[in-house]
């Protein structure tokens, strides 16, 4: 049976008139939605009603081919791949129309690969920015922790329906998709909030933390997911780390021995995850090193700023923090290393920017905007515009995928897909996915 996964905006408001001329739009009145899931061998079932129904005409489309010219449609679904489906009613040369996108779920069959390569998505992200083809695992961030309840706050109920549409599509696609838990975010840069510590004290209280797991727990069920990544990202306060290391270890020790060591086949494997943030003191987070159930940890290293322009996400920093975490612990065969699909430009003008306002001072790209200001942006890593806008091109992500696989790095992932470029040989994370697992 088909699961709908939007609710229905209709291109032209159904209110009936109490007369009608050649000039009225028909209006059709049927339960819709702008995505739907079916199984193989399921049948589609729909029966529309329009009004006027008198010279009307009126037909039912899959992928711009017309199946049904009644109100009604049964139409079997003996395909696996997605396809478009539309109802229109025409009158007197106006027409009206209803259309969906119908996702077929099969059977699991994970992708073989050498090296992980995690694609993230935020709510704003749509099935088309996913690059299936070049991604072994999907990331879903994220649902917020919020002190004041506690419990997640879980983003508006269509980004949760077009969860389940990116879940069925990863599968589909042999993707294994992980649910990404953090504090207040900037989906842009990844980055928390200056004095957030929200997720941090609800994960040293042992009761709210408690909740949290129970409700974490339950989505994983309700959405079908293969994973939970655990990102604290409030080391960016005033006491300039985090509060009670050994309560967080504690905390993410109980969510790693609630969850599932694996799944029943043909998926197998259940994946708990955590994110190191972009911050001088991330050795804040050497404590993870301590939660052996940890599949991998994922470093973000982008995002970094000074009060002079500076590259946000220089190479240096995958070295040093490899080295750093492997001394504390963390085996290398654990770390992702963090590629960010956007820049940094300063915008100084001749200030001298403090720690207390320097945020005025900087302008936030997309990765997929960048490469259109310049025709070789795609292989460099600064542009001159403003002060200097600096960010990862693909020859900075193969520079860093080539570190990754003579470190022995578990992965890498994309920070986030939705501005990354769709262009080959432009892509991030088709570069990295190319350096990774198809050399």
């Amino acid at each position: 049976m088909g699961l709908f996964l939007f609710t229905m905006a209709s291109c032209i408001d159904e209110e009936t008139p109490t007369q009608f001329t050649e000039e009225d739009m028909p209006m059709i009145y049927m339960e819709w939605a702008a995505d739907y899931i079916y199984g193989l061998g399921d049948t589609i079932h729909f029966t529309a009603q329009v009004s006027p129904g008198d010279m009307v005409e009126t037909r039912w489309l899959v992928n711009g081919e017309v199946v049904s010219e009644e109100l009604t449609i049964s139409y079997p679904v003996l395909s696996s791949e997605p396809f478009n489906l539309r109802f229109e009613v025409e009158r007197h040369g106006l027409t009206n129309f209803r259309t969906a996108n119908v996702t077929v779920t099969k059977e699991f069959e994970a992708k073989n690969y050498n090296k992980i390569v995690l694609g993230v998505v935020s709510p704003e992200a749509t099935l088309g920015s996913i690059q299936w083809d070049n991604i072994t695992h999907l990331m879903y961030s994220s649902l917020v922790v919020d002190n004041t309840v506690p419990t997640l706050t879980t983003p508006d109920a269509s980004s949760l329906e077009r969860l389940r549409s990116f879940v069925t599509a990863a599968h589909n696609n042999g993707v294994y998709v992980i649910i990404d838990i953090t504090g207040p975010i900037n989906y842009l840069n990844g980055a928390g909030f200056y004095n957030e510590t929200s997720f941090n004290e609800v994960a040293i209280n042992p009761e709210k933390r408690t909740k949290l797991i129970t409700d974490i727990k339950a989505f994983v069920d309700e959405y079908n997911l293969d994973g939970v990544n655990i990102y604290i990202n409030n080391l960016n306060n005033d006491a300039g780390g985090l509060s009670d290391k050994e309560g967080i270890t504690a905390f993410m020790n109980e969510l790693g021995e609630s969850l599932p060591q694996e799944r029943p086949a043909p998926r197998d494997e259940f994946f708990f995850t955590a994110s190191v943030p972009m911050a001088w003191n991330n050795y804040e987070f050497y404590h993870l090193a301590n939660v052996p159930r940890l599949n991998w940890v994922n470093f973000m290293l982008f995002g970094g700023v000074d009060l002079s322009p500076v590259h946000h996400a220089p190479s240096w920093q995958v070295n040093d923090n490899i080295a750093r975490f492997q001394n504390a612990g963390l085996p290398v065969s654990k770390m992702l290393i963090g590629i960010g699909a956007f820049g940094v430009q300063y915008n100084l003008n001749g200030a001298t920017p403090t720690w207390g306002n320097l945020d005025s001072f900087l302008q936030y790209r997309p990765y997929k905007e960048i490469v259109k200001l310049d025709a070789n942006a795609a292989n460099l890593n600064q542009l001159p515009f403003g002060d200097g806008l600096f960010y990862s091109g693909v020859t900075d992500a193969n520079a860093k995928a080539d570190n990754t696989i003579s470190s022995n790095a578990a992965g890498m992932f994309i920070w986030t897909m939705e501005n990354d470029s769709q262009a080959e040989g432009i892509s991030l994370t088709g570069a990295v996915n190319d350096k990774l697992n198809n050399p």
